[in-house]
C-alpha cells in the first residue's frame, strides 16, 4: 500500500462501508488493486469448479442415448469436439497467465458456451421424452450461474444472455409444448435472478472484505511506523542526529553476536575532541554544540556505508565497524581525523589559537562466544588516552600501540 495514500483512504474506506448502495464502492486509488486481487480469487476458484461443472454437463450426453437418440452424435460433438476441449485450453492458458485482464470476458465466452449448446440441443430435439430434460435445464444454470465466479459486469452479462438464449429456443422446440413456454420461461427469468442476486452478495462480501482488509493494512503500517519513529527517536542523539549511547550499546551487542558467529573481526573507535572544554569556555555552549554537530556531520561522511557512528557522551564518539581488522580500522580513524582537521574549525581557547582536532583510540578483535563487548571498548579507550598521552590529534591502538601523527594545530583560521 503507497504510504503517501494513507491519510486520505481511510476516511474514504469508511465512507465506503457506510454506503447505502448496493454494493460499497471502491476508492478511486484502490480500484486497480481490488481489480486485481478479485481477478486473482476468480481464477483459483474457477480452476476447481470448471472441471466439475464440465464433467456434469457431459454426463447429460448419456442421459440422451435413451431420450433424445435423435440429437446423440451431434451433442457428443459439441459436448466433446467443442466445450471440453475449450474448458481444458482455457484452464491451461489461465495457468500460463495468458489471459491478463482480458481473463473476465473470456470467461463469459466459455460460460455462455453451454446455454448456446443447449439452446441448439433444444431446437433439434424432437423426441417427447426430452421434454423433461429441457425442464431440467433453468436449474443446470442455476449451478452454473451460482458457482463460476466473475466480476459483476461479466455475471449480469451471463445471467441475461444465458436465459435469452434458452427461452429463445423454446419456441423453436418441437418436443417443448406451447403451453409450458410461458412457465418455463418464468423459471429461467426468476433462476437467473436468483443467480444475480447470490453474485451481488458475494460481491457485497467481497468488496467489504477488501475495504476492511485495507484499512487494517494501513492501520498497521501507520503504527509499525510510528513504532520506527519512537525507536528512532530513542537511539538518536537530539544535537547531532547521529545514534546515541543506548543506540551504541544495543548495535555493538548485535554486531559482536554476530562476529562471534562467523568468525569475522569487528573494530571499534574511540574518537575525542581534543581540549573540547577549553572550546566550551571560549566561545561558550551554544558554539560548543554547533561545533559538535558539524564534527559529526563531517564524520558521518567518512566511515564505511556499514559502520555505525555514535556519540557516546559529551565530546567523545565511537564508531563501530563490522568485519573490520586493524588495518581498516587504522583507514577509517586516519580519515576521520583528517577530514575533521580540514574543516579548520578555529579553536581559540588554546594558546596559541589553533584549529579542532581529534584523538583516536582503535581497536579490533575476533571475539568468541564467551568474549564481552567491553574487552573492545576498553582496548579502543586505553588507546584513545594513550593517544591523548602522546600529544593527541594522533590514533592510538594495540598491540604496539604506536600511533600516526601530525603536528597539534598545525593550521589556523584566521
Amino acid at each position: 500500500m503507497p504510504t503517501e495514500y494513507n491519510r486520505t483512504l481511510l476516511p474514504l474506506i469508511d465512507q465506503a462501508l457506510a454506503s447505502p448502495g448496493w454494493l460499497p464502492p471502491i476508492p478511486p486509488l484502490l480500484q486497480e488493486a481490488f481489480a486485481a486481487e478479485r481477478l486473482l480469487q476468480c481464477r483459483l476458484f474457477n480452476r476447481r469448479i470448471l472441471i466439475a461443472l464440465t464433467l456434469l454437463f457431459d454426463a447429460y450426453w448419456l442421459n440422451e442415448i435413451w431420450t433424445s437418440p435423435e440429437i446423440v452424435t451431434i451433442s457428443g460433438m459439441l459436448r466433446f469436439g467443442l466445450m471440453t476441449p475449450a474448458v481444458l485450453l482455457f484452464m491451461a492458458l489461465d495457468r500460463r497467465d495468458t489471459f491478463g485482464r482480458a481473463y473476465p470476458f473470456c470467461l463469459l465466452l466459455l460460460t455462455i458456451t453451454p446455454g448456446a449448446i443447449t439452446a441448439v440441443l433444444c431446437v433439434r430435439t424432437t423426441s417427447p421424452m426430452a421434454f423433461l430434460d429441457i425442464s431440467a435445464t433453468p436449474l443446470i444454470m442455476l449451478g452454473s450461474g451460482m458457482a463460476v465466479r466473475m466480476p459483476p459486469r461479466e455475471f449480469l452479462a451471463n445471467a441475461s444472455i444465458t436465459p435469452a438464449l434458452f427461452i429463445g429456443s423454446l419456441f423453436y422446440s418441437q418436443a417443448m409444448p406451447t403451453t409450458q413456454i410461458g412457465s418455463l420461461s418464468l423459471i429461467e427469468l426468476s433462476i437467473a435472478a436468483a443467480a444475480i442476486g447470490f453474485n451481488l452478495q458475494l460481491e457485497w462480501r467481497d468488496r467489504r472484505m477488501f475495504l476492511l482488509n485495507t484499512a487494517d493494512q494501513i492501520i498497521r503500517a501507520r503504527l509499525a511506523a510510528t513504532n520506527a519513529g519512537l525507536v528512532r527517536k530513542i537511539l538518536t542523539d537530539p544535537l547531532t542526529g547521529i545514534t546515541n549511547r543506548r543506540g551504541f550499546d544495543e548495535t555493538l551487542a548485535e554486531f559482536w553476536r554476530q562476529a562471534a558467529a562467523t568468525g569475522r573481526p569487528i573494530g571499534l573507535i574511540m574518537a575525542d575532541l581534543d581540549h573540547f572544554k577549553r572550546y566550551n569556555d571560549h566561545y561558550g555552549h551554544q558554539q560548543g554544540d554547533d561545533c559538535l554537530r558539524r564534527v559529526a556531520a563531517r564524520m558521518a561522511t567518512l566511515i564505511r556505508i556499514e559502520d555505525v557512528l555514535t556519540r557516546y557522551g559529551g565530546e567523545e564518539f565511537a564508531v563501530i565497524l563490522p568485519d573490520a581488522d586493524l588495518q581498516t580500522v587504522q583507514t577509517v580513524a586516519e580519515r576521520m581525523r583528517g577530514g575533521v582537521a580540514a574543516l579548520r574549525l578555529r579553536h581559540g581557547g588554546l594558546q596559541p589559537p589553533g584549529i579542532v582536532t581529534l584523538s583516536l583510540g582503535l581497536a579490533s578483535l575476533h571475539p568468541s562466544p564467551t568474549d564481552d563487548p567491553d574487552q573492545l571498548i576498553a582496548e579502543a579507550d586505553m588507546n584513545l588516552y594513550a593517544a591523548k598521552r602522546a600529544g593527541r590529534n594522533r590514533s592510538g591502538h594495540s598491540p604496539q600501540r604506536d600511533s600516526v601523527t601530525a603536528p597539534e594545530n598545525s593550521a589556523i583560521v584566521p
